[in-house]
Formats: C-alpha cells, structure tokens, sequence
C-alpha cells in the first residue's frame, strides 16, 4: 500500500436488517467493532458505517455515510460500497459486524489486491461476501456497481438478495482468497474455535456467521475481546 493511500474500514447497518429487528442492538454491535479496531489497527485510516438508521447512536469517531440501496433485499445493500458517489479513496476494508478480532488487522487491512474476499468455511473453492478488500477504481465500480444500480430486479434474480452470490456471478471462484494470502489469521467461530478457550496466536478475525452470535458466547477470549469493548 502507498503511504498516502487511504484506508477505509467499512460496516453496515440498516433498517429492517436482521441486526436491526433481533433482540440484541446492532448498533452495539456497530460500535464494538469500531473499538476493536482502534484497538487492532495501527494503520491510519476512516471507520464508516453506512446506515439510514439514527445517527446519534453510534460512537463518536465513526464516520456515517448514507446507504441508498438500489436493492433492499437481503444483503445487496452491501454492494453500495463500490459506489463512486460516495467519493471515497485508496482501499475499502469492509467487515460485517459479527466478528470478534482478536489480533492486528495491519496485514489483511494493507493487502494489495484489486479485490480479495474470505473463503466459505464450509466449501472452500467458495467465495463468501462478509469480509471484503477492494482498491477502489472506476474497474472495480464498473464490474461490481453498474449492474447492480442499473438492473437491481435481474441481481435479486441472480442472488434471491446475498452478496456474494453477485461477487461468485461476476468473478466466478477467480478471486483472491483471504485465508490463502493470510493463512490461519481468519477462522470460523462454528468450525475452528467451538469449545476452545485459547485464541491461536496467529489468529486475527473470529468469524461468527450463524449462531452463535458473539454476545452469546462465554468464553473468556470472546469476552475479553468483544463483550468488555
């Protein structure tokens, strides 16, 4: 990464999201992960949650950017990140809120890639859509956005409303792969740290997609980590 190119850390939360109709707070949620990553990031950078939910509810660093979503359905509101208009710079790192970082984010966060994503857990050859890198450019926002913003019907066609099944329509299984750029610094709550009460020490995200979600768990890293932010 230059030394002058921006870093974004991006998140989301909208009305009518899962976060925003459970019983636990997304926008607890929201400013736990802003804490995390001050805590994690050395790296100078912006923390924007795009939301058209109540601005004065979040922590006070947290940059807020309006989310208006060509789709609604379920997570395509995530693909506004490639959005020209809304003029960010440098590189997008984008996160869903359901994770537990348990280390330094500097190395995934500078990763160079036009765009890389996580692995699914469960089938490997896979890309998943809740952890995004991209260098922002008018490529990327052509290949990515214009399809979207320009048939939002046809996208919820392709993905019944799932990002990654865009990302999986228009870059097929070609992409680059967090967990094989950074090995072991991304796991899986569910599939590598179910019933373990150490954190591995080059592990740096702790995806908890599904249940449980973090405020559930009890175990002294989650709660050290996440619940005591």
């Amino acid at each position: 990464m230059g030394i002058m190119e921006q870093l974004n850390v991006v998140c989301f939360l909208w009305d009518g999201d899962r976060w925003d109709v459970e019983a636990h707070d997304g926008y607890l949620y929201v400013n736990k992960l802003y804490r995390a990553v001050q805590k994690h990031l050395s790296i100078p950078h912006r923390f924007i949650c795009m939301t058209n939910l109540d601005k004065t509810r979040f922590d006070s660093g947290i940059e807020i950017l309006p989310l208006n979503a060509p789709s609604w359905k379920g997570c395509l509101p995530k693909v506004c990140m490639f959005d020209p208009a809304l003029g960010l710079t440098g590189r997008v790192f984008s996160l869903d809120i359901d994770i537990i970082i348990t280390g330094s984010l500097d190395e995934m966060a500078q990763c160079e890639s036009e765009m890389i994503v996580r692995s699914s857990f469960k089938f490997p050859e896979l890309l998943d859509g809740d952890i995004v890198g991209f260098k922002v450019s008018d490529e990327i926002a052509k290949k990515v956005w214009s399809p979207l913003k320009d048939d939002p019907a046809l996208a919820e066609e392709i993905t019944g409303g799932r990002e990654r099944y865009w990302y999986r329509h228009i870059f097929g299984k070609n992409m680059d792969r967090y967990q094989t750029e950074y090995p072991n610094q991304l796991v899986s709550y569910k599939r590598h740290m179910r019933g373990s009460k150490v954190v591995p020490k080059n592990v740096r995200i702790v995806s908890c997609h599904g249940r449980p979600r973090p405020h559930e768990l009890r175990v002294g890293w989650a709660l050290k980590n996440w619940k005591e932010l």
